[in-house]
Order: structure tokens, then sequence, then C-alpha cells
């Protein structure tokens, strides 16, 4: 790991290298889900304003599928998967 260098006086700052922190005082943990599975027609919020979250949130892609239809085209389904009969 590369060390933090440089200057720091009461009116100026160079610095280089990387700086991380593993908590912030006073700022409460963010306990709720990190995985979180979209929906086409509903709007999810994640509670994590103001909070300190301790590792990436991953939003799982919309399903999307195409078939033929009786047309010579293709029909998109975006959100679910629908079952389709001919006949």
């Amino acid at each position: 790991m590369e060390k933090l260098h440089g200057t720091l006086t009461a009116t100026s700052a160079t610095l280089h290298g990387t700086l991380s922190a593993r908590s912030v005082a006073g700022v409460e943990i963010y306990d709720g889900e990190y995985v979180v599975h979209s929906e086409a027609h509903e709007v999810q919020i994640l509670p994590t304003a103001n909070k300190q979250l301790t590792k990436n949130i991953t939003v799982e892609k919309i399903p999307y599928y195409e078939t033929s239809n009786l047309s010579d085209g293709i029909t998109a389904y975006i959100g679910s998967e629908v079952e389709v009969n001919y006949g």
C-alpha cells in the first residue's frame, strides 16, 4: 500500500497517496439489503441517507425475454417471464 506523503500547513495542503477510513464517528451503519431485485412497476427506496455502507449495493437486472410471434416479428417481455401458447 502506498503511503500518504506531501506537505500540510495551516493554510494549504499538498498530499499524494491513498487515504481510507473504516468508519465515521457518529454515523449509523446501514443494516438493510445490499442486493436489490429490480421491479418493473415499483419504486424501491433503500434507507441509506446519512448512513455508512459497509459494501457496494448491487441492483439485479430486470428480466428481458424475446420470442418470435405469428406476424414474423419479435415480441419482447420486460420485467417478467411469460409463457406463450399458439393454437
